[in-house]
């Protein structure tokens, strides 16, 4: 073949010609041995935030995590290579993918401080919503690494390299080489004695923040995919499930029945807390006022979600279950086939009128499946709304919560006219990030500080006001409470901390976290609580307190039913004994491990199984 080649183009001399190109093939050959290690590279080198001398640091520091990493890129590269022949396509492909993992695991890393899941993937039909609340700058060198890939297909691609084994036999040892491994890894047992043999095991998907740092992207986003399912508990049975309600009963209501409004307002969070910032009038007024109140009940509520991930906190509170045991990354709602009982259904089983808003589209997070499951009689996301109402867009390019505000008093009127009970579900839009520069001359709220670099600066200004507009909102909102007749109360809570700058920047420039603490209970604490407020235009039953209010996302229902008299089932009761004695409790706290706490934690994983995949049997107690 090199003979032909060299005399279809002539050249004067064919004696170094062919030498030539036989050495520039074997290169090349060889360089596909290397071809996936650098991709690989390349994916460890954005999990690492940029940073190459912290890529190289792990690689050091975990061989045998990397090891496993490079098994497995490789063994997907020698498959690709066995399938297409050719490797212009073969490189092409891995090429491409491991970029696109890359880069969406750095922005989604910088954007809400969760790594790139399996589960993610299936939000692909989501990726124009989810772009546009993508900010960050990219690291240089990833683009080098992009270059290099491109130039080495191409060069693969001009030298026509590829296997020169037939089909015949390609295909069915690809086929047997992938199947095997399916085989090995269908089973949890064998999975694990694999990982264990590289220091690795199913364990480590429990927090994903030290799965992705110590065994690398590759490994970590493996573990993730070996342990997608919702695992059977240890223990899962008909009895086990009854014996933990056992001694708790159902309560009947003690007083006319509430309207309950709940708002999730997104990224609510007292950024007067960071350290070293200043404010030229105080963005919080109404919130200060709202919580001196003895008719309130606030304090801290810690969350599963931080910079982004709202469904989380949002499953946890209305279901009262949690989703520290679901996969990591799952969007908790594509596991529900059918109705189940959450404290929403509760509502609507007492005769309530139960709705659901949302100022952004109904089919993000898969809500307009999941809502009708959940018990919502009806839910309203920006499709309908923008029909119906004149919403306004807040600077940044999200609905205003003060525009949003109004419909939700449209949905309160309405139910004062039908005289039926409601309960309003509201989540606000206008805080979610990005938060891009405002206009200097529409900046109300001065910000200053010496320890913020412009750029986040801008990102807390910014923020500040969205801030200042949900404050004015819960102060109409709170005021319109207090002007109605009927009994009234309201749950209003931050879903997460903002993103206040790639790599929680607003955070650690101000020294309120420090950068290789995050793991500390103590970082995490502060990571993941936001503020929640109960209030009412009646007197509040009394619940016991603890220390400055902190408490766990799936009491905050069962403490508010409390509150007002309305009727707790068995399971509701249940969480209220545990709220006295383990007033929060979730995996991403770190908190050290007592008998309470994991008590608590075996009773949630029970009964999130149960009532989400299981038999329901937690239900029956009810």
């Amino acid at each position: 073949m090199i003979n032909k080649i060299s005399t279809k183009l002539k050249w004067d001399d064919t004696r170094w010609y062919p030498k030539a190109l036989f050495i520039s093939k074997t290169v090349l050959y060889t360089s596909l041995v290397a071809f996936p290690l650098f991709c690989m590279m390349i994916m460890e080198y954005m999990n690492f935030g940029g940073y190459l001398h912290i890529a190289l640091e792990w690689r050091s520091n975990f061989p045998l995590s990397a090891l496993f990493g490079a098994i497995v890129v490789s063994f997907i590269f020698a498959a690709l290579l066995l399938i297409c022949r050719k490797a212009v396509i073969a490189c092409a492909i891995l090429g491409l993918v491991s970029t696109i993992f890359g880069y969406v695991n750095f922005i989604k890393v910088a954007t809400n401080g969760d790594n790139f899941f399996p589960r993610d993937i299936a939000m692909a039909r989501n990726a124009g919503d989810l772009m546009s609340f993508v900010s960050g700058d990219i690291p240089g060198h990833f683009w080098v690494g992009v270059a290099t890939i491109v130039v080495w297909v191409v060069v693969l691609g001009l030298f026509d390299i590829e296997i020169p084994i037939t089909w015949k036999i390609r295909l069915p040892v690809a086929a047997l080489a992938v199947t095997l491994v399916l085989v090995i890894f269908s089973s949890n047992n064998r999975a694990e004695s694999i990982l264990s043999r590289f220091n690795m095991s199913f364990f480590n998907a429990a927090l994903q923040s030290s799965n992705y740092e110590a065994n690398g992207f590759v490994s970590a986003f493996t573990i993730n995919l070996l342990s997608m399912n919702i695992e059977r508990p240890d223990g899962y049975s008909h009895d086990t499930i009854t014996g933990l309600l056992e001694g708790f009963e159902y309560t009947s209501a003690t007083q006319d029945y509430f309207d309950v409004i709940v708002v999730l307002s997104e990224s609510f969070f007292d950024v007067r807390i960071l350290p070293g910032v200043y404010f030229s009038e105080n963005p919080l007024p109404n919130f200060d006022e709202i919580i001196a109140r003895p008719n309130a009940f606030s304090g801290l509520v810690y969350t599963t979600a931080l910079n982004g991930g709202t469904i989380r906190p949002e499953f946890d509170i209305l279901t009262g279950l949690t989703t520290d045991f679901l996969p990591s990354g799952s969007i908790p709602y594509e596991f529900l086939r059918g109705p189940m009982a959450t404290h929403v259904s509760n509502y609507r089983d007492a005769g309530y009128r139960t709705i659901a808003l949302h100022p952004f589209t109904e089919r993000f997070y898969m809500r307009h499946i999941a809502y009708p499951f959940l018990g919502f009689d009806a839910f309203y996301g920006y499709e309908q709304l923008n029909e119906r109402f004149d919403l306004q867009y807040a600077w940044g390019g999200k609905i205003s919560d003060i525009s949003f505000f109004e419909t939700m008093k449209y949905f309160l009127d309405d139910a004062l006219i039908d005289a039926i009970p409601m309960f309003m579900f509201a989540i606000t839009m206008q805080n979610h990030q990005p938060f891009p520069p405002m206009p200097y001359e529409d900046i109300r709220i001065h910000v200053t500080s010496d320890m913020l670099t412009e750029g986040v600066l801008d990102t807390v200004t910014s923020f500040t006001h969205g801030l200042s507009d949900a404050d004015t909102m819960l102060g109409m909102l709170v005021d319109y409470i207090d002007n109605r007749d009927r009994p009234t109360v309201m749950l209003f809570f931050g879903d997460h901390l903002p993103n206040l700058g790639g790599q929680l920047a607003a955070f650690t420039q101000t020294g309120m976290l420090t950068p290789g603490e995050f793991h500390t209970p103590e970082a995490r604490m502060l990571m993941y609580s936001t503020p929640f407020i109960i209030y009412s235009n009646r007197e509040l039953a009394p619940i016991l307190p603890n220390l400055d209010n902190h408490i766990s996302t799936y009491y905050l229902l069962p403490i508010l039913a409390y509150q007002t008299g309305f009727y707790r089932t068995a399971y509701m009761n249940l969480l209220l004994d545990y709220f006295r004695r383990v007033p929060f409790h979730n995996a991403r706290l770190n908190l050290p491990e007592t008998d309470d706490n994991q008590s608590l934690a075996n009773i949630m994983r029970l009964i999130t199984y149960d009532r989400l995949v299981g038999g329901g049997y937690s239900v029956t107690g009810d």
